[in-house]
């Protein structure tokens, strides 16, 4: 297999030391040679994000700079309109290949909610999908995503060995970071020390974001 590429998508509103960790450790644990973290432009399913695609492109630029193995991918936002995972990973397929090994990365409770998004069962025929799950958000899709997923389930590490089709879970180190708490803690004026990545923080206290 010539590349094993991993996407992980989500608002990162803003981007914090959690995300960055999750990546590092996919990144490591399952071989990727590249992992790129994909903003979404304007969410499809969910309310419209706090910061604007730019700001919130910029932090994730920031934060993954210093990171080897570690990217952004921007196409969200150079496409405009909606952001749907579907045309995103159909992009990224017509770029890589048949043979490359292209994996989605989705937390948990995107998954519950998998089966309203638009064209999900295309998202296997592009990608591999792999499910993160997050601490207090339990594992319940839809039945039809369940038949669907069931069948294609195996082990995380084996993910790269396959160009696209297959579902793994994975458990990572917990981290106390969320996006939703981060924003109240900064409208509060409450420290977030070691929190957010010290560029990142920088660049919320100049452009006075979450405030």
């Amino acid at each position: 297999m010539s590349l094993a590429l991993g996407i992980f998508g989500g608002t990162f509103d803003p981007i914090h030391r959690g995300h960055v960790e999750c990546a590092r450790e996919l990144q490591q644990r399952l071989g990727f040679n590249r992992l790129d973290l994909l903003p979404c432009h304007l969410p499809a399913h969910r309310s419209t994000p706090s910061s604007t695609s730019e700001h919130r492109l910029a932090m994730a630029q920031l934060a993954v700079e210093p990171l080897s193995g570690l990217g952004v991918d921007d196409r969200e936002l150079r496409r405009g309109g909606p952001s749907y995972t579907a045309d995103t990973l159909a992009e990224v397929r017509g770029e890589l290949g048949d043979q490359a090994s292209l994996t989605f990365v989705m937390g948990s409770d995107a998954y519950n909610s998998l089966h309203q998004w638009v064209r999900w069962q295309s998202l296997f025929e592009f990608a591999n999908v792999l499910v993160m799950g997050r601490d207090g958000v339990a594992v319940e899709p839809d039945a039809a995503v369940m038949a669907y997923t069931e069948p294609r389930r195996m082990d995380a590490a084996e993910l790269i060995s396959k160009p696209s089709g297959a579902f793994a879970h994975i458990t990572l180190q917990p981290w106390p970071q969320s996006a939703t708490e981060v924003r109240r803690r900064l409208e509060a004026g409450e420290p977030l020390s070691g929190w957010l990545p010290e560029a990142v923080l920088d660049y919320i206290s100049k452009h006075r974001l979450y405030c």
